[in-house]
């Protein structure tokens, strides 16, 4: 079983939204998926809640359980673990690192979000854990878009080619429990996160 945490030490990153829609991507390409929510705020939990589909499995946890939970989405033949990390939680984030395959650090194409991935990123690095970051809330063909591109090239960690534009979509799919590739099968959104969810397959082959 592959496991990819969406970690940020900032709040509004992103982590959420990509943890919910990649994990549904995941789902319906036929593996096993399990997203475990450890955010105080349980949004992720609340958006399972919602659901009338059968996957992927929503866990709530505590940092504290996330083994016992791991272990047991193995014990059950799940393909692949997605956790939705909480931010501003430095000690939690880095027993999450330590258990993910992936750590995926989400950031807006922002001043605030890039002043905050250092954090991130020595959690990844301390934990000897792979890292790369994700653009996320990406305005339309904003200039700010590349000039951040450039400034996350400078840790030396893979970005993804794919950005993930701040589109009603995901806001009017998840209001409904479901993920974009549900909401707009064939729409711009669920083509992002599709690809997203395959460029974050070969970061782990």
């Amino acid at each position: 079983m592959k496991v990819v945490a969406f970690l940020s030490q900032k709040g509004g990153a992103g982590k959420t939204t990509l943890a919910v829609h990649t994990a549904v991507a995941a789902y319906e390409t036929g593996l096993g998926v399990v997203l475990i929510d450890t955010d105080p705020q349980k949004s992720a939990t609340v958006w399972g809640e919602a659901r009338q589909e059968p996957g992927p499995v929503v866990a709530t946890a505590d940092v504290s359980d996330l083994r016992r939970v791991l272990d047991a989405a193995r014990s059950d033949g799940m393909g692949l673990a997605i956790i939705d990390a909480a931010p501003h939680a430095a000690p939690a984030a880095a027993s999450i690192a330590r258990a993910a395959d992936l750590i995926a650090i989400p950031c807006r194409p922002t001043a605030f979000d890039l002043a905050a991935v250092d954090g991130a990123v020595r959690i990844a690095k301390a934990a000897g854990v792979k890292a790369v970051f994700v653009l996320s809330a990406c305005p339309f063909r904003a200039p700010e878009i590349a000039e951040t591109r450039d400034a996350l090239g400078a840790f030396g960690l893979p970005v993804s080619p794919v950005e993930i534009t701040d589109r009603r979509a995901f806001a009017r799919a998840v209001a409904s429990g479901r993920a974009v590739t549900e909401f707009e099968t064939d729409g711009k959104a669920a083509g992002e996160i599709r690809a997203l969810w395959s460029w974050l397959q070969e970061q782990m082959a």
